[in-house]
C-alpha cells in the first residue's frame, strides 16, 4: 500500500503539481498564443514587413517592463500581507485531503487586489473592472475561435454547432483548482504553438501555388494602425499574477517571462516573415492565414492542435474569472473541492451564451485589445508602480526596475504609458472601430453561420 501511495504521490508530483520557474515558463508560452498566431501574418502584411519586425520587437520590450512592474507590486503586496514570509515561501497556504492524495492550494491573489492592497479601494475598483471584462472577452472569444477553426476543418456542421460541441470541451477546465495544475496541458500548449509555427513556416516555404503577389502596404494609416493593434498580445501575459502566485518561487518571475517573450517571438515571426514574403497582399483580406495554405494532413493536424490549444488556452484565462466568483460568493477558501467546481458552472454558462450570441464577438478583438489589454496590463501596472514608488522611503526598501534608478524607472513607465494612450487607445482604436463597423454590417445576435460561405 505504502509503495502505491508513493507512486500516486510521484505520478502527481510530475504530472499535477508545478510550480517550477519552467512551469511558468510553459505557462506564460502556453497563454500568449493559440488562435492569435493565425492572424500575425495579416497584421505583419498590414503594417509591412518593416514596421511589424520593429513593433514586435518594441512591445514585447515594453511588455517585458510592464510585467517585471507587475511583478514587483506583487511581491511587495506579499510582504506586505504577511511580512514573516520570504519572497520564495508560499502565503495563504491551506490544505485540503482528499480521499487518495493531498491538494495543496494557495489562496491565489489576481491583479486589482495586489493593485488594490497597495494603493486603496479606488485603484482595486478600476483595476477589477478592466481585468474582469478582459478576461471574460478572452474567454469567451477562445470559444468562437475554435468554432470558426472547426469549421474550416469540416465544414458539415455550422459554426453555431460547433460552438455547442466545443462547449461541452470547455467545460471541462472546471475541474482544475489553480495554475499549480495545468503542467500537463501548459507542455503540450507549448508542443501545439511550435508545431504550429514550424508547420505553417514550412508549408509556406514549399507552396508553389501562391503565383506572382503584390506588397502594397501599408496602403492606409487605417489599416496599418489596425496592424499595429494585432501585434499588442505579443507583450501581454493574461494571467501574470496567477502565474506568479503558483510559482514556488515567484522573484523567479521575471527571467521566466524573458525566456517566455524569447521563444514566442521566434515562434511568431518566423510564419509572420515568411507568409508575408510569400503570399503579400493576400493576407490582407484573410484574417485565418492558415487558409492560404494546401491542404493536407499535415494542414488538418494544425487545425486539430490549434483547437487543442485554444482549449488549454480557455482553462487558463477562465481560471482567475472562476476565482474571482468564488471570492463573489464566498467559497473560494472552502475545502470542498465539489463546492468550489459547482460555484463556477454559472461563469461558464455566461460565456457559452456570450460566444452563442456574438460570435462575431472574433471581429472585435483589435478593438477591445486596444482598449482592454493596454490599460489591464500596460497603463494601469506602470502607473501603479509610479503610485507606489514616487515617495523616497518605498524605494529604499526596493530594487530600482530598471537597475540604473529611479529616473530611468519613472522615464521607461510614462513613455509606455504615453504609447499606449496615443498609438493603442488612440490611432488604434480610431482604425479598429473603422474596420468593426465594416465588418459587422447586417449581423444579428444569435447567427447559424457568421460570415460562411453560401451553400453551393
Amino acid at each position: 500500500m505504502s509503495a502505491t501511495n508513493s507512486w500516486d504521490q510521484a505520478a502527481l508530483r510530475l504530472l499535477w503539481h508545478g510550480g517550477s520557474t519552467f512551469d511558468a515558463w510553459l505557462n506564460i508560452v502556453a497563454a500568449k498564443l493559440a488562435s492569435r498566431l493565425l492572424t500575425f501574418p495579416q497584421s505583419t502584411a498590414q503594417l509591412g514587413l518593416p514596421s511589424a519586425i520593429v513593433f514586435q520587437l518594441l512591445l514585447s520590450a515594453m511588455g517585458l517592463w510592464a510585467q517585471s512592474a507587475i511583478n514587483v507590486l506583487y511581491l511587495r503586496h506579499k510582504r506586505m500581507v504577511n511580512p514573516e514570509t520570504t519572497a520564495n515561501q508560499p502565503w495563504h497556504t491551506t490544505q485540503v485531503q482528499s480521499k487518495s492524495f493531498r491538494i495543496d492550494r494557495l489562496r491565489a491573489p489576481q491583479l486589482h487586489e495586489v493593485i488594490g492592497g497597495l494603493l486603496g479601494s479606488k485603484w482595486k475598483i478600476v483595476s477589477l473592472v478592466f481585468n474582469i471584462v478582459t478576461l471574460f472577452y478572452v474567454s469567451s472569444a477562445q470559444l468562437i475561435a475554435c468554432s470558426n477553426v472547426a469549421y474550416t476543418v469540416n465544414d458539415n456542421m455550422d459554426k453555431r454547432t460547433w460552438t455547442f460541441v466545443f462547449g461541452a470541451i470547455f467545460s471541462l477546465p472546471i475541474l482544475f483548482p489553480s495554475a499549480h495544475n495545468y503542467r500537463v496541458w501548459s507542455f503540450l500548449g507549448v508542443v501545439t504553438i511550435i508545431f504550429d509555427s514550424a508547420y505553417m513556416t514550412i508549408a509556406t516555404l514549399f507552396d508553389r501555388k501562391a503565383g506572382n503577389v503584390r506588397h502594397s502596404s501599408p496602403r492606409s494609416s487605417q489599416e496599418y494602425f489596425t496592424g499595429l493593434v494585432g501585434m499588442l498580445i505579443l507583450g501581454n501575459v493574461p494571467i501574470p499574477v496567477e502565474i506568479m502566485d503558483a510559482m514556488w518561487k515567484p522573484d523567479e518571475y521575471q527571467a521566466a517571462n524573458l525566456y517566455g517573450m524569447a521563444c514566442i517571438l521566434v515562434v511568431v515571426m518566423l510564419p509572420s516573415i515568411s507568409m508575408e514574403r510569400k503570399y503579400g497582399d493576400k493576407l490582407l483580406a484573410t484574417p485565418n492565414a492558415m487558409l492560404l495554405l494546401p491542404r493536407s494532413k499535415f494542414h488538418d493536424s494544425a487545425n486539430v492542435l490549434i483547437l487543442l490549444h485554444v482549449v488549454i488556452n480557455f482553462g487558463m484565462y477562465s481560471l482567475a474569472l472562476y476565482a474571482t466568483w468564488e471570492k463573489i460568493v464566498r467559497i473560494h477558501d472552502s475545502p470542498s473541492y465539489v463546492k468550489r467546481t459547482l460555484s463556477r458552472i454559472p461563469v461558464f454558462l455566461a460565456l457559452w451564451i456570450t460566444a452563442l450570441a456574438f460570435p462575431f464577438f472574433g471581429a472585435i478583438n483589435k478593438l477591445l485589445d486596444a482598449i482592454l489589454v493596454s490599460w489591464n496590463f500596460f497603463i494601469i501596472p506602470c502607473a501603479a508602480y509610479i503610485a507606489v514608488f514616487w515617495l523616497p522611503r518605498p524605494r529604499r526598501d526596493s530594487k530600482s526596475l530598471s537597475r540604473l534608478g529611479w529616473a530611468v524607472d519613472l522615464s521607461v513607465c510614462l513613455g509606455i504609458i504615453l504609447w499606449m494612450l496615443v498609438m493603442q487607445c488612440g490611432l488604434g482604436l480610431w482604425g479598429d472601430v473603422h474596420t468593426f463597423v465594416k465588418v459587422l454590417e447586417g449581423t444579428r445576435p444569435f447567427p447559424k453561420c457568421y460570415r460562411c460561405a453560401p451553400p453551393k
